[in-house]
């Protein structure tokens, strides 16, 4: 019996080492870029007030919306171009010494909308009206994450991804001719794609914040640039 059982591994052993010598792979990677030039911008614009009750807090929130509104209004910005991402009520608080305690001065609400901007030309003038005479020491306006795409991004990865999987074939083809072997064909490939956008310069921002009616804000979109890599695996 144990002869037998000796046996069995034996054999399976050989076929599972003549299989594996049969898997025979050259794996490389290829990466393409693709760039081109922004038709659309997406901005988080967020509205704020603190007042001593939740109710005056609200009410200012809503006034500073409505004016902000307006301005959507004027630059034409799709209903489906705005959307609220964040909605909060909050207590205030602060540190008293005497006490050691944490002591409710009132309430902050924070609207946060994200808007996206389809005439990039208009972008600064837009940002400037959003500023423009509504800050206060208890309600404004905040402008964040600023971020420059374009509706043929999908076009662009499309055509990195054809670049990509042909810069790895290109580089297996090479490995294959120096080790003296040839490519049977190609049994795996995986890809990812990564947006590659560099820091966008944006000046006259915090100064409008205070004083929109002193500059203008000015705006550089630059390039979006797409990124796309694959990994393939070619059998000999």
């Amino acid at each position: 019996m144990n002869k037998l059982l000796i046996a069995a591994l034996t054999v399976s052993f050989l076929v599972v080492g003549q299989a594996q010598a049969e898997d025979r792979f050259i794996v490389v990677n290829g990466v393409a870029e693709k760039s081109l030039d922004p038709n659309m911008v997406t901005m988080t614009v967020e509205v704020w007030s603190k007042a001593v009750t939740a109710k005056q807090a609200q009410q200012m929130a809503a006034q500073q919306f409505k004016l902000i509104k307006k301005s959507f209004e004027d630059f034409k910005i799709r209903k489906e171009d705005i959307q609220t991402e964040n909605y909060s009520l909050n207590p205030e608080m602060v540190w008293d010494d005497k006490s050691r305690t944490n002591k409710m001065t009132g309430f902050r609400v924070s609207q946060a909308l994200s808007v996206t901007v389809r005439k990039i030309e208009d972008t600064g003038n837009f940002i400037d009206s959003l500023v423009a005479d509504k800050g206060t020491k208890d309600a404004g306006v905040n402008i964040n994450n600023i971020f420059w795409d374009s509706d043929k991004r999908q076009e662009a990865e499309t055509l990195a991804l054809a670049d990509a999987v042909q810069a790895a074939k290109t580089k297996a083809q090479e490995i294959a001719k120096a080790a003296g072997v040839k490519i049977k064909g190609v049994s795996k490939i995986s890809h990812s794609t990564a947006p590659v956008q560099p820091i966008q310069p944006f000046r006259g921002m915090m100064k409008a914040s205070y004083d929109a009616a002193s500059t203008s804000t000015e705006m550089s979109a630059g390039q979006i640039k797409v990124k796309v890599e694959v990994t393939s695996e070619y059998e000999i």
